[in-house]
């Protein structure tokens, strides 16, 4: 519910000072060394004097067959890191080896994002567009804008009702369809005119947004369909 004191409902934006970690889910098997699985390897060998365990002694690692079992589990050990490796590939947090198959599933790189870039700016990209899925409220669009590195306030106007606003109140008189208006302020925008003398006449334009042109790309793209965003300067 909206307060009757005021004009337009506005979402403001608030960056986050740093990045809060989350500890990997991890154990012995996600990324075992020769060690750890040799015990284990030696355990499942048979008994007895022949196999080097006479009266239920563990077989020394000086064993021949022990030197034989370590050769062999350390397959193991790399089938276990890789597998592990892929658990976490079901999950764009631990998105790594299937960057490309992932990017191809969101359909990236796309036009508010370009192919060139690093691994971790890819990474990032693709993080953003897994978030946009989820965009239906002025808080949804603003972090995903901070994903990219904007930070905005948006701002919904609020046209005058009756039965709700007050005569000689804040509520702005107006065709109720400007309610479907996001005014998206952006802030630190760096705005590049057309100036005479330097600009050339069909060739410059009149002014020019700069990397906020992927803000607009975005709004454009991820705004719900029952709104017009509108960016202004803040």
């Amino acid at each position: 519910m909206r307060d009757s004191g005021l004009n337009t409902r506005i979402t403001v934006a608030s960056a986050p000072d740093g990045v809060t970690t989350v500890a990997v889910p991890w154990d012995v098997l996600a990324n075992p060394g020769n060690d750890d699985l040799l015990s284990p390897a030696l355990a499942a060998w048979p008994q007895g004097p022949a196999w080097g365990t006479p009266d239920g002694e563990a077989m020394p690692q000086t064993h021949g067959l022990a030197r034989l079992t370590r050769v062999i589990v350390d397959t193991f050990q790399v089938l276990y890191a890789k597998a592990y490796q892929l658990i976490r590939e079901s999950s764009v947090s631990g998105v790594s080896l299937l960057l490309p198959e992932w990017e191809r599933d969101f359909g990236l790189p796309d036009k508010c994002v370009g192919s060139s870039g690093s691994v971790e700016e890819r990474i990032r990209a693709l993080e953003a567009k897994v978030a946009a899925g989820v965009v239906a409220t002025g808080g949804d669009f603003i972090r995903l804008a901070a994903s990219y590195g904007f930070v905005i306030d948006i701002e919904e106007p609020a046209i005058f009702e009756c039965g709700f606003s007050e005569c000689g109140g804040e509520h702005t008189v107006g065709d109720a369809r400007q309610e479907t208006y996001w005014i998206v302020r952006v802030t630190d925008l760096a705005v590049d005119y057309f100036l005479a003398g330097e600009g050339e006449c069909g060739f410059t334009p009149l002014f020019s947004y700069g990397e906020a042109e992927r803000l607009i790309c975005l709004l454009q793209k991820y705004a719900p369909g029952w709104t017009t965003p509108v960016l202004y300067d803040a």
